[in-house]
């Protein structure tokens, strides 16, 4: 069985495009609604607000929680921030695999694997090149390996 993790650059990536979107927020807002003062500064604040809280709390927490189990037998993905969840799927339902890589960010980990069987699909995101490589490699051996 082998484990996997997502990859942090990913994270990083998203914390620090959470905060440029809250910059130029803050610049739109202060531009166009110098008027409506409390608005503004509600806005402001509304906006910083989710930053923090989506990019310091919950974002990072996902990435802590999620593991990913790849083995001979079945893949595993336990996942959730309130609520843990584990997603479990046999080798032998796999029908076909599906690998979607950014071009420019692909160093950054956003490369998602979809496996898709009778009656569910699995995402693994946010995983660097070598893991997606690897699982997709483990999983077309074994689609092959049913098929054949």
């Amino acid at each position: 069985m082998r484990k996997y993790t997502l990859k942090p650059a990913a994270l990083y990536f998203i914390g620090g495009a959470m905060f440029a979107a809250s910059v130029a927020a803050t610049l739109l807002l202060r531009a166009y609604l110098v008027s409506f003062e409390i608005l503004m500064y509600s806005l402001v604040g509304l906006f910083w607000g989710l930053s923090v809280l989506f990019g310091i709390i919950l974002v990072p927490m996902y990435f802590r929680r999620t593991v990913i189990y790849v083995s001979t037998g079945e893949i595993t993905v336990h996942t959730g921030l309130i609520m843990l969840r584990r997603v479990h799927m046999k080798m032998s339902a796999v029908q076909y695999v599906t690998r979607i890589s950014v071009p420019i960010l692909t160093l950054l980990g956003f490369n998602f694997i979809i496996i898709r069987a009778l009656g569910g699909s699995i995402v693994l995101p946010f995983l660097s090149a070598a893991d997606s490589d690897s699982i997709t490699d483990i999983l077309q051996i074994e689609i092959t390996e049913h098929r054949g």
